[in-house]
């Protein structure tokens, strides 16, 4: 697990799931499930996460601190005892804004090269 003396660069670039994964948790605590129809949405169908691969790596997550394990959020009304919930710790969120500064760098770059419209 990551503690405070950990550099939040160590952690970049993240894949595209665990970049989707960080981002899904911008909203608050959710599950798994949940977690992936968010990533299929928000790509639109370009990424669906298979079960293993979304809870591997929310694992991983778990385990660098970049996300934690919470108790099922009051405004869920639905009780599963078999889901986990998870949201975004604070170093989670400066890993994700360092990676998407580091993705809108790279976006501003092809737009000077005229390589994407503006």
């Amino acid at each position: 697990m990551n503690d405070s003396r950990s550099d939040p660069a160590d952690f970049l670039p993240l894949t595209d799931l665990c970049f989707h994964i960080l981002l899904a948790l911008g909203a608050g605590a959710s599950h798994g499930y949940a977690i992936g129809k968010d990533i299929e949405r928000r790509s639109s169908g370009r990424l669906n996460p298979a079960t293993g691969s979304l809870y591997q790596a929310l694992r991983r997550l778990h385990r660098d601190g970049l996300i934690e394990e919470v108790q099922q959020p009051r405004r869920i009304t639905v009780d599963d005892a078999r889901r986990q919930y998870f949201r975004l710790t604070p170093f989670g969120r400066r890993v994700f804004a360092l990676e998407a500064q580091r993705l809108e760098t790279l976006l501003l770059s092809a737009r000077e090269l005229k390589l994407v419209p503006s």
